[in-house]
C-alpha cells in the first residue's frame, strides 16, 4: 500500500501531466497572473496546491513564468504538509524556545492556551519534542512569564507544566525521523523551507563533499601560517586562539574591528563594479551603542548601516570580519533588500522562497573571494573558508540529525570538527538546538547559496556576470527554480 505521501504526490503528478498534456489555455497577462496568486495565498493549502498544480504556465510570459516557477514546488510541499494531522508552516512542534504564541508582543492568553491545547494532542499522537527541545522552551516560557503579568502570563506558566509532564513522554533521539511519517515530513519541510525539491541524503552528501573541499583549502592556508599539526578544526581553533590575532577587549579594539571592516568595504567595490550593479552603494558598519551589547545578539541593519555587536570581541579574530561586512552589506543583503520592497513580492513568492535572503548574502560571501577580496589578505580569506564551513556544515547537520539519525552530540562534534570553534555569534549548542526545533530552516539557507552558485556555472557562457547578478536580485525573494527562470528569461532578451 502507498503512505499518504506517496498517494497526494501521485494525485498531484497526474493532475499536472494532464495539464501539460491538454492544449496551453488563452495567454495570461503578468498582472492578471499575479493577482490570481494573490487570491491564492487566501486559499486552503491543499486546494491551493491542486490549482498550482493543474495550472498551465504555457500561457505565462517568460517573466510571467519566474513567478510560477517561484511558487509551483513550495506549494507543493506546502499542501502535502497541511495533510499531516501535526505541524504548522514546516515546523513539527506546536510550541519550542523558538516560536509559539508566547514570544508575541502583548502575546493573547487564549492564543497561548490554544496551543497548549495542541501540545497536549499532538502527544496523544506521539508527537513530543525531544527533551533539550523542551526543556529550552521550558525555560524560554518562565522568562516570558516573568517579564507578562495577568491572564498573559498566567497561560504562559499552564503552558510551562504541561511541557513539563511532557518530559516522561520525550525522547533522546534528536530528528523528526524518529515521529510518525517524520521522513516524509522533513523532506517536505526541507522543499517548503527552499521552495524546490531536494532529496536530503543527497543534499547531505553534496553538502559534505563541499566542505571536504573547503578544509582542503583552508589547510592549504593554515600550512602558510605555520600551522601544520592537528585536524583542520583544531588548526582552526588555535589560530583563534592566538592572542596576536585578537582585537584588544576595549572601546579602542571594537574601534578598529569597526574600522577594519569598513576598510574591507572600500577593498571590495571596485573589484564588484565590473560583475553586478550596486558596487557603490552607500553602506558602513557602526557599533552598537554600549548598553545595547548583547554577546553579539544586538547586531542589526538598518537602512545602508549594519550596526554589530562587540559585546564578545574577544571571540573575534581579525581575520574572521571582512567577510561578515561583505555578508552584511556589500554585495550581501544592502543589495537583496532594496530590491525586494520594491518588487512587493507577492505573499506566496516570500513564502516560498525562506532560504533567499541567506542564500544571496552566503553567495555574496563567495562572490567577494572569486573578485580576488582577500587577494593580498591569506588571513582574511581563512576567516572566509571557516564562514562557509560554518554555513555549508549546517545543510550537514540539519541532515544529519533529521534523516541520517545523528544524536545531538554527534551534531556538534561533527560541526567542531568541520569548523573548529563556532564563528558565528550563536554557539555550535545552540544553533544546533535551533535545528533540532526547526527541521530544513538552515539547510535550506545552504542550498539556496548553492542553488544561485550552481545557476551562475550553468549561465556563465550566455550571461555575464551583471546580467546573472541582476536576474538573481531584481525579482525579490525567490525559490531556486523561480532564479533559474529568471537567468533563462534574462538570456532570452
Amino acid at each position: 500500500m502507498m503512505d499518504r505521501r506517496s498517494l497526494l504526490l501521485a494525485g498531484a503528478g497526474a493532475l499536472s501531466a494532464c495539464a501539460t498534456a491538454a492544449p496551453p489555455g488563452e495567454p495570461m497577462s503578468d498582472g492578471d497572473f499575479r493577482a490570481l496568486v494573490d487570491g491564492w495565498a487566501t486559499a486552503d493549502r491543499r486546494e491551493r496546491a491542486v490549482d498550482i498544480a493543474v495550472f498551465d504556465p504555457r500561457r505565462l510570459s517568460a517573466s510571467g513564468r519566474i513567478l510560477y516557477d517561484g511558487i509551483a514546488q513550495g506549494s507543493g510541499a506546502d499542501g502535502l504538509l497541511a495533510s499531516f494531522p501535526w505541524g504548522r508552516n514546516g515546523t513539527p512542534y506546536a510550541v519550542s524556545h523558538r516560536y509559539g504564541a508566547y514570544r508575541r508582543a502583548n502575546a493573547d492568553a487564549a492564543a497561548i492556551d490554544a496551543e497548549t491545547a495542541q501540545l497536549n494532542t499532538d502527544a496523544d499522537a506521539g508527537i513530543v519534542a525531544p527533551l533539550a527541545v523542551l526543556d529550552a522552551a521550558i525555560a524560554a516560557i518562565d522568562a516570558a512569564a516573568a517579564r507578562a503579568s495577568g491572564a498573559a502570563a498566567d497561560a504562559m506558566r499552564r503552558q510551562s507544566a504541561a511541557l513539563a509532564e511532557l518530559r516522561a513522554r520525550s525522547r533522546i533521539d534528536a530528528g523528526v525521523w524518529a515521529l510518525p511519517g517524520g521522513a516524509d515530513f522533513y523532506a517536505l519541510a526541507l522543499q517548503f523551507q527552499l521552495g524546490e525539491e531536494v532529496t536530503p541524503r543527497d543534499a547531505h552528501r553534496r553538502a559534505l563533499g563541499y566542505c571536504r573541499s573547503l578544509q582542503r583549502e583552508a589547510d592549504v592556508v593554515l600550512r602558510a601560517q605555520g600551522l601544520t599539526r592537528g585536524s583542520v578544526g583544531e588548526r582552526l581553533r588555535a589560530f583563534s586562539a592566538d592572542e596576536r590575532q585578537l582585537y584588544a577587549n576595549s572601546a579602542e579594539g571594537k574601534a578598529q574591528a569597526v574600522a577594519d571592516m569598513n576598510a574591507a568595504l572600500a577593498r571590495v567595490r571596485p573589484l564588484l563594479r565590473d560583475v553586478l550593479d550596486g558596487a557603490d552603494t552607500p553602506a558602513e558598519v557602526r557599533l552598537v551603542p554600549p548598553e545595547a551589547e548583547a554577546g553579539g545578539m544586538a547586531g542589526r541593519r538598518e537602512g545602508g548601516v549594519y550596526h554589530v555587536d562587540f559585546g564578545a570581541i574577544r571571540a573575534r579574530p581579525k581575520w574572521t570580519l571582512a567577510t561578515v561586512a561583505y555578508h552584511e552589506l556589500v554585495p550581501g543583503h544592502i543589495l537583496q533588500a532594496p530590491f525586494e520592497r520594491a518588487a512587493q513580492a507577492p505573499a506566496l513568492q516570500t513564502r516560498y522562497a525562506s532560504g533567499y535572503s541567506e542564500g544571496w548574502a552566503i553567495y555574496a560571501e563567495r562572490l567577494a573571494d572569486e573578485t580576488g577580496a582577500y587577494a593580498d589578505d591569506p588571513a582574511s580569506r581563512l576567516g572566509y573558508l571557516q564562514w562557509m564551513l560554518f554555513r555549508f556544515g549546517r545543510i550537514v547537520a540539519d541532515t544529519g540529525i533529521h534523516v541520517m539519525r545523528w544524536s545531538r552530540e554527534r551534531a556538534i562534534q561533527e560541526l567542531r570538527e568541520l569548523q573548529g570553534d563556532s564563528i558565528a555569534f550563536v554557539s555550535i549548542e545552540e544553533d544546533v538546538l535551533r535545528m533540532c526545533a526547526q527541521p530544513g530552516a538552515a539547510a535550506a539557507q545552504g542550498l539556496a547559496a548553492m542553488r544561485i552558485a550552481e545557476l551562475r556555472d550553468e549561465t556563465r557562457r550566455r550571461l555575464s556576470a551583471r546580467d546573472f547578478h541582476a536576474a538573481m536580485l531584481r525579482h525579490g525573494p525567490l525559490s531556486p527554480p523561480g532564479l533559474a527562470q529568471a537567468a533563462r528569461a534574462a538570456g532570452a532578451h
